[in-house]
C-alpha cells in the first residue's frame, strides 16, 4: 500500500509542476512590471533623412520634379498658398507653433497627388521630416481651407464675364453649327478607389477590373477650367 501511495503522490507532483512553474513565472512578470511599469523597451527610433528642402533646389532648376512632387507648377503652388494664408485655421494659440504653411501645402500636395501604397502616412512623415501626427494635422488644416473656398473657385461664370465670351468664341471656332448652342464641356472618368468597399462592395466594381467612383467634370473648353462637378455614382454605372 505504501508503494502504491507513493506512486499516486509523484505522478500529482509531476502533473502539478509545470503549472507551479508557471505561476511563478506570472508571478516574476508581474513583479517587473510593477517595477519598471513598462513591458517592452522602447527601440531606437529610426534615423531621419527629410528631402522637403529638396524642392527649394527644384524649383530653381528642376522644375519638373517639383511639378511631380506636388503635382502643380511652382506658379500655382505659389497662388494656393497666397490664397490660404490668411485663414485662421493656421493661428493657433499654443506652445508649439504650426509648422509654416507653406510646408503644410507641401505635404497636402503630396498626399493629394499620390495614390496607393506609395504614399503612406509613414513615407510622408519621412519625406517631410515630421510625425506621423503632423502629416494628419496637415492633411486636415489644408482640406478644411480648401472646403471653405470651394464655392468661391467652383463654379459657372458670369454671363458677360471674359471666360464665357472666350468660351463661347472657341466653341465657334472649333465646333460644327449644330453644336454652338452651348459653350461648356463635359467628360467623365472614374476614380479608383483603395479598397472594396464594406457596403454594396460589388456595385463600385468597374470595366477595368477596378473598385472605383465615377465623376463627371463640367469645364470651359478654352483653357479647361472646371467650373461644375458631379461625384459619387458607383463605377458599375457607365
Amino acid at each position: 500500500m505504501t508503494g502504491a501511495s507513493d506512486s499516486s503522490s509523484d505522478k500529482s507532483d509531476n502533473i502539478a509542476a509545470p503549472y507551479n512553474r508557471l505561476q511563478d513565472t506570472i508571478a516574476a512578470l508581474r513583479d517587473e512590471v510593477k517595477r519598471a511599469r513598462v513591458l517592452h523597451k522602447p527601440d531606437e527610433p529610426p534615423p531621419r533623412a527629410p528631402q522637403l528642402h529638396m524642392l527649394v533646389h527644384h524649383e530653381e532648376h528642376r522644375p519638373h520634379l517639383f511639378r511631380q512632387k506636388l503635382r502643380v507648377n511652382l506658379e500655382i503652388f505659389d497662388d494656393i498658398l497666397d490664397d490660404i494664408s490668411d485663414h485662421p485655421i493656421f493661428q493657433n494659440q499654443s506652445n508649439n507653433p504650426q509648422l509654416p504653411i507653406s510646408i503644410q501645402l507641401a505635404i497636402f500636395l503630396n498626399r493629394a497627388g499620390h495614390y496607393g501604397n506609395a504614399i503612406t502616412l509613414e513615407d510622408v512623415a519621412q519625406w517631410a521630416g515630421v510625425s506621423v501626427g503632423s502629416v494628419v494635422n496637415c492633411t486636415n488644416r489644408v482640406m478644411v481651407v480648401v472646403l471653405d473656398a470651394h464655392d468661391q473657385f467652383i463654379c459657372f461664370p458670369a454671363g458677360d464675364s471674359e471666360d464665357s465670351d472666350l468660351a463661347w468664341k472657341f466653341a465657334e471656332s472649333r465646333t460644327c453649327p449644330e453644336w454652338r448652342g452651348g459653350f461648356l464641356a463635359i467628360d467623365g472618368s472614374t476614380m479608383d478607389l483603395f479598397t472594396k468597399p464594406g457596403y454594396y462592395g460589388e456595385t463600385f466594381y468597374d470595366r477595368k477590373s477596378k473598385y472605383s467612383l465615377g465623376c463627371q467634370a463640367v469645364i470651359l473648353p478654352h483653357n479647361l477650367l472646371i467650373v461644375d462637378y458631379s461625384l459619387g455614382h458607383p463605377g458599375s454605372v457607365h
